[in-house]
C-alpha cells in the first residue's frame, strides 16, 4: 500500500539541457563526478542504497552499453585496481565539463568530509572546502558536541580529480561522542539530534552531493 507521502514524487533535479545526455546518463555521472565506481555499484538494484541517489532505469545490458559509449566518447575511462581487485570507471576532464554544463555546480560552496576516529575514541571531523567562509560555516554547524577546532589553507591536493582549484581550506574538529545512554538519555539525545539536523539543513551553505546542490541550483 502506498502512503500519501510516498505517492508525492520529488521534483526533478535541476539541469540546463545544454547537452545530449539522457536523464539516466546524467544520474550515472552525478555519482562519478568526484569518485571512481564499479559496474556492480552502478547496477539499478544497487544504485539507490549505494549512493542515496534517485534511481535510474537502465537494465544491466543497457548500463553496460552506456558505459561503453561513455568510454568511446571520452567521457569516462576505466582502470583495473590491482589492490582492490575490481575494474573502476572514472570521469575524465571532458566528461566532468559535460556533467558541469548540465548541473552548474556551485564550486565555491563545494566540500568533502571525513570522520576518522582516534585510538582514544575521539572523532576527528575533517572538511575540505574551496572557500574559507564555507569551511568556517561547516565547523560552526556540524559538530554536535563541544569540539577543539583548527583550520588551515593548503594547495589543491586533488579535491576533484578532473578539476583544479587554487587553494583548499581545511577544517578539523576533535570531539568525543557518547556511546552509552539510559533510555531517558537516549530520548533526549535523539530530540537534540533531530533538532541539530534541522538546523544544519536550514543554515547549510555547502553541498557535497547533487541532491544537496539543489538548494543552490540556478534557476
Amino acid at each position: 500500500m502506498t502512503t500519501e507521502d510516498e505517492s508525492i514524487s520529488k521534483p526533478p533535479l535541476f539541469r540546463t539541457y545544454l547537452t545530449d545526455l539522457t536523464e539516466d546518463e546524467l544520474l550515472i555521472l552525478d555519482v562519478m563526478f568526484e569518485c571512481s565506481v564499479t559496474y556492480p555499484m552502478l547496477r539499478a538494484c544497487n544504485f539507490v542504497p549505494q549512493f542515496n541517489a534517485p534511481p535510474h532505469s537502465l537494465d544491466d545490458e543497457t548500463l553496460k552499453s552506456t558505459l561503453d559509449t561513455f568510454r568511446i566518447r571520452g567521457i569516462t575511462r576505466g582502470e583495473d585496481h590491482k589492490f582492490r581487485g575490481h575494474h573502476y570507471f572514472s570521469i575524465t576532464p571532458k566528461g566532468g565539463e559535460l556533467w558541469a554544463a548540465e548541473r552548474q555546480p556551485r564550486w565555491e560552496r563545494y566540500c568533502t568530509e571525513s570522520y576518522p576516529a582516534t585510538i582514544r575514541g575521539r572523532t576527528i571531523m575533517s572538511v575540505k572546502c574551496t572557500t574559507s567562509s564555507v569551511r568556517d560555516d561547516f565547523i560552526r554547524l556540524q559538530p554536535e558536541y563541544p569540539a577543539r577546532t583548527r583550520s588551515a589553507t593548503i594547495n589543491d591536493i586533488g579535491l576533484v580529480h578532473w578539476r583544479d582549484f587554487w587553494k583548499l581550506y581545511i577544517g578539523l574538529a576533535s570531539y568525543a561522542e557518547p556511546c552509552e545512554w539510559t533510555p531517558n538519555e537516549f530520548d533526549e539525545w535523539l530530540a537534540r539530534r533531530l533538532a541539530h539536523i534541522e538546523r544544519v539543513e536550514e543554515e547549510r551553505t555547502w553541498w557535497r552531493t547533487v541532491n544537496e546542490l539543489q538548494k543552490f541550483a540556478r534557476p
